[in-house]
């Protein structure tokens, strides 16, 4: 729900509690119909005996006080919204990074399962010549998957 939109809808119950607030008596007629029941009306029957009742006053409602509650209640559900949007935030940066440790974990035992089931590779060098590998130079990157394994795959 927009901010815009809210403080409307707040606004609009605000002058609803104001309405209600307002002093709407009314006065009330009492009388005693023909068949004995009696009758409690805004109006005075057209004949016949009837007693003015007057309705006690309503409770007092402070403007001051339900704008003050209003207000606090925005706040709290804004402070609410942000405090998800944040946990929000987090999860998602916290799920990005277990799938980004994910696709490491992945990569690194492809490249200790290529080189050990490959005893001679082509390596490209600084010149863009394909060169074999050499024996301690493959044991070296080996040893380096391992490593890799042992950071990303826990």
């Amino acid at each position: 729900m927009s901010n815009k939109l809210f403080s409307t809808v707040i606004a609009s119950i605000f002058a609803g509690l104001l309405c209600l607030a307002s002093p709407a008596m009314a006065t009330l007629y009492k009388w005693v119909d023909e068949n004995g029941i009696t009758q409690y009306t805004q109006t005075p029957p057209p004949k016949g005996d009837f007693s003015q009742v007057t309705p006690p006053p309503k409770p007092a409602v402070d403007p001051q006080q339900v704008q003050s509650e209003l207000e606090k209640r925005l706040e709290g559900f804004q402070e609410r919204r942000e405090n998800e949007a944040k946990a929000k935030a987090e999860a998602d940066k916290k799920a990005a990074e277990q799938a980004e440790q994910a696709a490491k974990c992945e990569q690194a035992r492809k490249n200790l399962t290529f080189l050990q089931t490959h005893p001679r590779i082509r390596a490209i060098d600084k010149d863009g010549k394909a060169t074999q590998l050499a024996e301690e130079e493959r044991q070296a990157r080996i040893t380096q998957a391992n490593e890799a394994i042992k950071q990303y795959c826990k």
